[in-house]
């Protein structure tokens, strides 16, 4: 894993700049798909502080303290970066949907999307190292990770015209891992 602060810049304040960004250029039709994880919803609820979140687009630089001092609670460096990741990813689902309402009288539609394991080289790394990308694995319904082009399909489909009603929404796109511990 990365260091919690690069974490945090490129998840949380990376989506935001270029969310903001994009808006400045798009017109009416265009569509925004923020790339989250299903990880974003391991954020332990009490970390989870919309307030803070708030702060991101008036006071960077708090946002960006808390979040920090936040993943700092974890016991461990991999565990720091583990948490800096969740709360960023968390971040990115709860942006999303703000923006889809603000960008909404522009005519610009805002989804976040939240893969669960996809066979990349972050993907393959991360079943290699720990034991919960197996267990995740198991829990699919389909007992593999996802493909990019499965992923990249899934984008392509919500970014369409046609679906110009799905909008301020995160999709989990995970095979079912997060709903597979229930059957079990």
């Amino acid at each position: 894993m990365a260091d919690p602060e690069q974490i945090i810049r490129v998840n949380a304040i990376g989506t935001k700049n270029v969310n903001m960004e994009f808006f400045k250029y798009m017109d009416q039709g265009g569509v925004i798909v923020d790339v989250a994880s299903s990880s974003a919803y391991q954020a332990p609820g009490i970390l989870v502080k919309h307030q803070i979140y708030e702060m991101a687009e008036y006071d960077e630089d708090n946002f960006f303290k808390h979040m920090i001092r936040e993943s700092k609670l974890a016991p461990d460096e991999y565990n720091r970066s583990g948490m800096a990741y969740v709360m960023s990813k968390n971040f990115t689902v709860w942006y999303a949907q703000k923006c889809a309402h603000e960008y909404a009288a522009k005519g610009i539609r805002v989804v976040s999307v939240s893969p669960g394991l996809i066979e990349t080289d972050m993907g393959s790394r991360e079943v290699e190292m720990a034991d919960f990308a197996k267990k995740m694995i198991g829990d699919t319904c389909e007992k593999r990770m996802g493909r990019p082009e499965e992923l990249g399909f899934a984008i392509a489909t919500i970014a369409d015209e046609r679906n110009g009603y799905l909008c301020g929404i995160d999709i989990l796109i995970d095979g079912g891992a997060s709903t597979g511990k229930k059957f079990k």
